[in-house]
């Protein structure tokens, strides 16, 4: 932890007190160079007697050969020994982690301290938090050399510079009581970046992308990538490979310094029938991302509400529908359902007609002019059209007009689908239209 800054202390007479603070965290795995032998030769020399003498199995300090084990790996063949040591710097703090402290108070002098009362505080840029505070008591006696010693902990949640306060306060052995406080100040990094971009169909639905990105220094093991949508949508989640359901398309959870990897959610509108507020609501939901560092410390984000620019939503929405996948074959009608959506605050007497100059090479059969009748706000009536297509391929759909006899509002609709036109049919060949 950087040196603390002294801010205030009742004389400039040392004082009888020491204070130390040490962050917790996990041990590490020691790094070595293990130097590998051949034993058991008939001659032997000072250089393998001494690197006998160093096979020590705790330290892995050196190695004989062994031919019978030579496919089988070992934590030494990456450069890792079976010891552990304590991190020797402060080392780095990422939101969403649990920030952990030792706090031990030493009584140097010889004579024995009273009433010793401790504050620890940490100090964000928007707010203070009171970790472990006995200044009002129970107060603690230190004899001489003595040490009174407590953990805090607190879930880091903000960004940007911290400062962690500890204030202490005891009685001289002369009854004045003396006091003193120290500053340790920290800085709080970002360990994901999440950058979002989304899709949005007329059909009300939504693709939404997120893009991830380890900005830390180490490895990652993601435990946990969820979607929380808002209460207008539901979501189906498109990261699983479709044979198998619980098997990720990442293939595992491992995410390396600077990697970056894209999920992809569809979200849907909960209510079919009445989705306006689904179709014109900015927030789609929330990413709650639970990881695990390499050694094992857990770390949790939530983003705030993901939200969009909502489209406009106009008063009539046109949709297209199949009860059945078909074939389309070439000079073959072929039916396609439409669906008529109102979604203007008044009843509207819908008439649906066909602009033969704007429909391309996929003509109307029949009546040109439908009556589709009252529809109410929010509701929506169904018909079927039969058309003719003359052009093989990669077809538009289209050259439709939909309009209000009560209030003249009128709607053209230049590309309805597309459809894929087969010069003859064939059994083998999957339905165009589904």
């Amino acid at each position: 932890m950087s040196s603390p800054n002294i801010q205030s202390q009742d004389d400039q007479l040392p004082h009888l007190l020491s204070l130390k603070v040490m962050r917790l965290s996990r041990p590490q795995l020691t790094s070595t160079f293990p130097i590998y032998y051949e034993s058991g030769t008939e001659k032997t020399s000072p250089l393998v007697d001494g690197l006998e003498s160093l096979n020590i199995s705790d330290l892995t300090a050196s190695h004989p050969i062994d031919i019978n084990q030579c496919n089988e790996i070992q934590i030494r063949d990456f450069g890792l020994s079976q010891m552990l040591k304590l991190p020797s710097a402060f080392g780095n703090i990422y939101l969403g982690e649990n920030f952990s402290t030792f706090i031990s108070i030493n009584n140097e002098s010889p004579f024995a301290v009273q009433q010793v009362g401790v504050k620890i505080e940490l100090q964000t840029s928007s707010q203070r938090f009171v970790l472990s505070d006995t200044m009002t008591g129970p107060f603690t006696t230190l004899d001489p050399q003595k040490t009174y010693d407590t953990t805090v902990a607190h879930e880091i949640k903000e960004l940007g510079v911290h400062i962690l306060v500890c204030s202490v306060q005891y009685n001289s052995p002369d009854g004045k009581k003396r006091h003193f406080r120290k500053f340790y100040k920290f800085q709080v990094s970002n360990p994901l970046a999440v950058k979002t971009k989304l899709n949005n169909l007329i059909d009300g639905r939504v693709f939404l992308e997120a893009q991830l990105q380890n900005v830390s220094a180490g490895p990652m093991l993601l435990e946990r990538m969820r979607f929380e949508p808002s209460e207008h949508f539901g979501f189906e989640d498109l990261n699983h490979v479709v044979a198998c359901s619980n098997e990720s398309v990442f293939g595992d959870h491992f995410i390396h310094p600077q990697d970056i990897r894209q999920y992809l959610y569809m979200l849907s509108p909960k209510d079919d029938q009445n989705d306006r507020i689904s179709r014109t609501t900015n927030a789609l939901g929330k990413l709650d991302i639970v990881w695990r560092s390499y050694m094992g410390d857990l770390g949790r984000l939530q983003t705030s509400q993901l939200t969009r620019k909502a489209p406009m939503l106009e008063d009539l929405e046109l949709q297209p529908f199949m009860q059945e996948p078909v074939r389309v074959i070439l000079e073959h009608p072929f039916k396609l359902g439409i669906r008529v959506k109102n979604h203007a605050t008044e009843n509207m007497k819908l008439v649906l007609t066909a602009i033969k100059t704007k429909m391309g090479s996929v003509l109307l059969s029949g009546l040109s002019s439908v009556q589709l009748g009252d529809v109410l706000p929010n509701q929506s009536v169904e018909t079927q059209l039969e058309f003719f297509p003359l052009t093989s391929g990669l077809q538009r759909v289209g050259g439709l007009r939909v309009m209000d006899l009560y209030s003249g509002y009128t709607k053209d609709i230049d590309h309805v689908c597309d459809i894929f036109v087969l010069t003859h049919s064939d059994e083998n060949i999957k339905p165009t239209i589904e």
